[in-house]
């Protein structure tokens, strides 16, 4: 397949004819992309194009790359993923009269989705800090939060007291500000641990919500998973019509 030489960029082009693919479930879930060498074969680009197109469809959670074996599709990037835009900001207010408690800060090997969010082989470590947020009315939600090696090594959680707002917490120990995040919302059920730490029984509905934060250069800094009450936290959202 030959790519259009119009306006629009040749990796811009290809990023939206794999991403079709995927979309469409012509690429499955867990199905290994072609090396970037038979991609600059079949569209006639080259392999500076591929990258960048590669690259962008990571940053959009479709594909992820597992070193030694090659580049996967995401199990169930074929689902449709309604787009809804906020801001940083709205996150940080949302955040405000509330605290926190630090209840474990170590070095762990991350869960395997983490670890493919991070591009980590199986032997690296990825540092996870859990925290519980209380609201006035009781215990709100509880984050496992990941960091990179190279940041996790520089946090104590001496230094994280009940009015820390984990996001500029991060910005100021990077010296750099969070551009944009991603987030995606699910529903689960409380485990034993959960349901101690807030206060409700093992097995109550739980609304989780995954947010991973990006450098304007499109860095990962860190992964945030938290696990709401229901019965606590509401997540409303109000659309237009454009």
């Amino acid at each position: 397949m030959v790519l259009d030489q119009g306006p629009m960029p040749l990796y811009h082009q290809l990023k939206n004819v794999l991403k079709s693919r995927i979309l469409s479930d012509e690429l499955k879930g867990s199905q290994r992309l072609p090396t970037e060498a038979e991609l600059c074969i079949e569209y006639h680009v080259s392999r500076v194009t591929v990258r960048q197109a590669l690259s962008e469809l990571m940053r959009e959670g479709l594909i992820y790359r597992d070193r030694g074996r090659g580049t996967f599709v995401t199990e169930g990037a074929d689902l449709k993923r309604p787009e809804l835009k906020g801001s940083i900001e709205n996150l940080i207010a949302a955040a405000e009269g509330t605290r926190i408690k630090v209840t474990s800060h170590r070095e762990v090997f991350p869960p395997l989705r983490i670890a493919k969010i991070f591009q980590l082989g199986k032997t690296e470590k990825i540092f996870q800090l859990e925290i519980v947020r209380f609201s006035p009315k009781g215990p709100l939600g509880y984050s496992f939060i990941y960091f990179p090696p190279d940041l996790g090594k520089l946090i104590s959680p001496e230094e994280l007291i009940e009015t820390t707002e984990i996001i500029t917490f991060v910005e100021e120990k990077l010296k750099t500000k969070a551009y944009r995040a991603k987030q995606a919302i699910d529903v689960g059920l409380a485990d034993k641990v959960l349901a101690a730490n807030l206060s409700v029984k093992p097995k109550t509905p739980l609304l989780i919500i995954e947010r991973n934060y990006y450098t304007r250069q499109g860095s990962l800094m860190f992964v945030a998973i938290t696990y709401f009450r229901s019965d606590l936290y509401k997540y409303e959202i109000e659309l237009t019509r454009t």
